[in-house]
């Protein structure tokens, strides 16, 4: 397949760009990932599917999870992937005090994502310092619903950052 792309023209290739594109969404959205001018733009991007496929009237976690398992195969910077775990996470606990109790999947879901930034962040322990205060947000706002709190709470203890804060 590469000797026959490099015998393509430019007006060729582009052609075949734009033809991947309509094909499906995600040959879309890798592309639109890979044209932005900074990182920060395809965090952005990201970052409003997740939103707006938790915040829709039928909250879809798997399709929200899906997002970022795109993103993480468009992008290894763990920065980035953990930039959008935890906005993830963040937008479980706002819909959480927003709705009041969710359902067991739901918690069950924001438990595992954060047991995902756990272990990232102990792999990159050089990123905890912009991860911090947002980690102790999500435990101090969690909710106790389903042994919820407990349960995120036992997942921060693996947490080697001896600095971290704990309720």
């Amino acid at each position: 397949m590469n000797k026959a792309l490099k015998k393509l023209g430019k007006e060729e290739l582009y052609l075949l760009l734009l033809a991947l594109s309509r094909i499906n969404k995600e040959n879309a959205d890798f592309l639109k990932l890979k044209l932005q001018e900074t990182p920060e733009d395809a965090i952005v991007y990201y970052k409003k599917k997740i939103k707006n496929i938790l915040w829709n009237e039928r909250i879809n976690l798997r399709e929200a999870r899906k997002v970022i398992s795109d993103f993480k195969n468009l992008s290894k910077n763990p920065e980035h992937i953990l930039e959008l775990m935890v906005f993830y996470v963040e937008n479980g606990v706002e819909l959480g005090e927003e709705y009041g109790d969710m359902y067991e999947a739901f918690y069950s879901s924001m438990e595992a994502m954060f047991e995902h930034i756990i272990t990232m962040l102990n792999d990159n322990p050089h990123l905890m310092p912009l991860f911090r205060e947002r980690i102790n947000s999500i435990l101090k706002r969690s909710c106790e619903g389903w042994g919820h709190k407990g349960i995120l709470m036992g997942i921060h203890k693996e947490l080697k950052d001896t600095r971290s804060e704990i309720l």
